[in-house]
């Protein structure tokens, strides 16, 4: 079954995962790949553990959803949303960094991306126990705050990728 053909709730679930994934792989590649700097392999460290912790969320609404609910069709724009996040590739995104300033403009371009509104979304519509948005808000800001404590563009410059 292609991308496009995913239709469900559970297809939608399966895509976002996916996509978490992806990141979660991203950023504990980008945290080998910077061991060298330990300030920098604790940001990715941190973002692959939120990554994980957001597949966790996304495993708990897989279980807790009937069969019908998971056969249900989803909403045409958030499942598209998802095909998009789906197709990145974090073999394709480690290919081009050279410093950590590229890391860093990949990892936000990365979580101002589609997926973190699938995200939000689908923990707010199937999440089995109502969650405040104010809560899911917060989850995501602390998220991609993290990438702050990746200091100045200058100095992100400095640092080189080691393979």
């Amino acid at each position: 079954m292609s991308l496009s053909d995913r239709q469900t709730v559970s297809d939608l679930l399966t895509l976002l995962l996916q996509a978490e994934t992806a990141a979660q792989t991203l950023y504990l590649r980008l945290m080998e790949a910077f061991a060298h700097e330990p300030e920098a392999a604790e940001v990715w460290w941190k973002m692959g553990a939120d990554e994980a912790a957001h597949i966790r969320l996304l495993e708990q609404i897989l279980g807790s959803l009937s069969p019908d609910q998971l056969q249900a069709l989803a909403d045409p724009f958030w499942l598209e949303q998802a095909r998009s996040a789906a197709r990145y590739s974090p073999e394709q995104v480690l290919a081009r960094i050279q410093t950590l300033e590229d890391a860093y403009q990949e990892a936000h371009a990365l979580e101002n991306s589609e997926l973190n509104a699938v995200f939000e979304f689908v923990l707010t519509e199937y999440f089995p126990r109502p969650l405040r948005r104010g809560f899911i808000h917060n989850l995501l800001r602390e998220h991609v705050s993290r990438l702050d404590r990746l200091r100045t563009t200058e100095w992100r410059r400095s640092i080189s990728i080691q393979a």
